[in-house]
């Protein structure tokens, strides 16, 4: 089977999403590491670049993975399927990277987000909240639960919803060359 012809089959189009998406894996893992455990023993300002900095590192490797991605679906495979695949996986990447992030934060300092009804003050219940907080900023419905009300708290946000704007804005402009299975 020649390799045009390969992606078009489940089996080596997931397998091929994955491969090519192990070193964003490796980033995502290593700066949750680094976010988690190490910024919330130094000095907040530093921190906060720090944490800024991997959260554009991450934004990085997020955006050249879903370009290169939706590239060869389209050149190879045209299967929506795939592409609704793709953005699936996207979408768990970017709520779960920004999740970390917004816990990370909250790990600096409390101060960063307002945050009612939280259901507990340990590590575990703040990243179930922030990774509720999240997916509600990404499918842009913000119930005004949990308010991001520092400046870094807020460019986070900005970020994430800039992402978003940016994976879905790509994919609808390519939709019109995506051919459905009958």
């Amino acid at each position: 089977m020649d390799k045009e012809k390969d992606i078009e089959t489940t089996r080596a189009f997931y397998g091929q999403l994955f491969n090519s998406s192990r070193y964003v894996l490796l980033v995502l893992l290593i700066a949750s590491v680094i976010e988690l455990f190490a910024l919330p023993t130094l000095e907040e300002s530093y921190a906060i670049i720090i944490l800024l900095a991997l959260t554009l590192l991450k934004i990085g490797f997020i955006i050249a993975l879903s370009f290169n991605q939706l590239m060869k679906i389209i050149g190879q495979s045209h299967l929506l399927s795939h592409v609704l695949v793709l953005f699936g996986y996207l979408i768990v990447l970017i709520v779960f990277s920004f999740a970390i992030d917004y816990t990370a934060l909250q790990f600096v300092d409390a101060i960063h987000f307002k945050m009612n009804n939280s259901i507990g003050n340990d590590g575990l219940s703040v990243f179930f909240d922030l990774s509720y907080f999240s997916l509600i900023t990404f499918s842009s419905v913000g119930y005004g639960d949990i308010v991001p009300i520092s400046l870094p708290a807020k460019t986070l946000v900005v970020l994430e919803v800039a992402l978003r704007f940016f994976v879905l804005v790509f994919g609808i402009a390519n939709v019109n060359r995506i051919r459905v299975n009958k």
